[in-house]
């Protein structure tokens, strides 16, 4: 007997590809800014691209729980 294979929900499928884009656009994102500290002396916005750099982990976190 062969097994069933039923199709994904489109919708739930709609929602997983739109959190996956969400996800690889904070992490491209999060290289940018990192790329950019690494161009720069200034402490200050080294600083503020640290900053940058773990609230884009915290929302990418986040996207990950919503998957």
């Amino acid at each position: 007997m062969a097994p069933t294979v039923t199709m994904p929900d489109p919708l739930t499928r709609r929602r997983l590809a739109a959190l996956a884009d969400v996800n690889n656009a904070l992490c491209a994102a999060r290289c940018s800014a990192q790329l950019a500290g690494l161009e720069t002396g200034e402490f200050l916005v080294r600083e503020l691209l640290l900053t940058v750099i773990v609230q884009i982990d915290r929302a990418a976190v986040m996207a990950r729980r919503l998957a």
